[in-house]
Order: C-alpha cells, then sequence, then structure tokens
C-alpha cells in the first residue's frame, strides 16, 4: 500500500451504516463493498441458509439498524409461526409451505401484514409473475433473499400431501 501523501493523511476507517466509503486517501470510493458469503452454510441448492446461519449462531441479526432493541407495536408482539399451505394454480407445480419461524428470525409482522400479504390465508392472490416483478415474496427474494431462480426451494409439497 502507497503512503497517503503529507497533505491528505491516512484516515483510520470505521464507517457507521450510511456513512460514504472513502478511499486511502480519505475522498469517496466508488467501489462497491463485497462481503464474502464462503463461510455461510449452503442449502441443498446450494444457496446461502439463511435460517441455518441464524441458529448455529454464524450470524446473530440486530434487532434494529441502530443495535437498539427494536419497539414492536401489539401486533408485533403477537408472534405466530405457523407454517401457511400456500396452493400452486398449476397443477403440474407443488403446493408451497410458508414457514412463519423462518421469517420470524428476521422480521416484524407488520414488516409484510397487511401492506405485502394479507392476514387472511388465500386472500393474496400470489403470483409468480407478480414475484419476479418484485411483489409478494419478491419483496425480499432475489434481492436480499434466496432467489427464485430454483422452484422447488418452495414448491415442496406434493399436491396430495395437504388432503
Amino acid at each position: 500500500m502507497d503512503p497517503a501523501p503529507a497533505d491528505r493523511p491516512f484516515l483510520e476507517q470505521k464507517r457507521k451504516p450510511g456513512d460514504i466509503k472513502k478511499d486511502k486517501y480519505g475522498l469517496p470510493d466508488p467501489t462497491p463493498d463485497v462481503i464474502s458469503l464462503t463461510h455461510l452454510p449452503k442449502d441443498r441448492y446450494g444457496f446461502v441458509d439463511w435460517a441455518e446461519a441464524i441458529s448455529t449462531g454464524v450470524i446473530s441479526p440486530k434487532s434494529s439498524i441502530d443495535g437498539l432493541p427494536a419497539r414492536l407495536s401489539p401486533v408485533d408482539r403477537e408472534r405466530f409461526d405457523g407454517d401457511v399451505l400456500i396452493r400452486s394454480g398449476k397443477e403440474f407445480m407443488p403446493d408451497v409451505l410458508f414457514p412463519h419461524s423462518a421469517h420470524n428470525e428476521w422480521l416484524k409482522c407488520s414488516t409484510c401484514h397487511p401492506r405485502i400479504f394479507s392476514k387472511k390465508a388465500g386472500a393474496s392472490r400470489i403470483t409468480m409473475t407478480g414475484i419476479w416483478k418484485g411483489r409478494f415474496c419478491g419483496v425480499c427474494h432475489d434481492k436480499v433473499a434466496f432467489p427464485t431462480r430454483n422452484c422447488f426451494k418452495c414448491h415442496s409439497v406434493r399436491k396430495d400431501a395437504g388432503k
């Protein structure tokens, strides 16, 4: 590493969330931050298994960006960990068993309900086209959660299993 010029002393860089990344001279650094995911556990499809990473203690998400305890509304204090069966609209495609418990490790109820999904089962007309356009599950998946390109990660319940 080159020494900093005398008129630009090296700055110790301890950024807070939202701070601009700076290079070794203290100037704005436009290169993206890259975080290696190689040490994280993988699911059977090779994608990061975030739920496993939490349960094994590899990662420990904060309850808020500033690290302070999250303030929960009365709605968010009533945690629901049940699974919800979502019937596929296509005969050839398996159904989905949505695991609230895995999502509750990261999110509050009000993150999704009622803005993204109705609380009433079956009331949200979820479609894959909508998901691919960033609605429903696509609000997070393909962005900060595992990608949707492996259909059977979610579509894993045989049609006759729920009968």
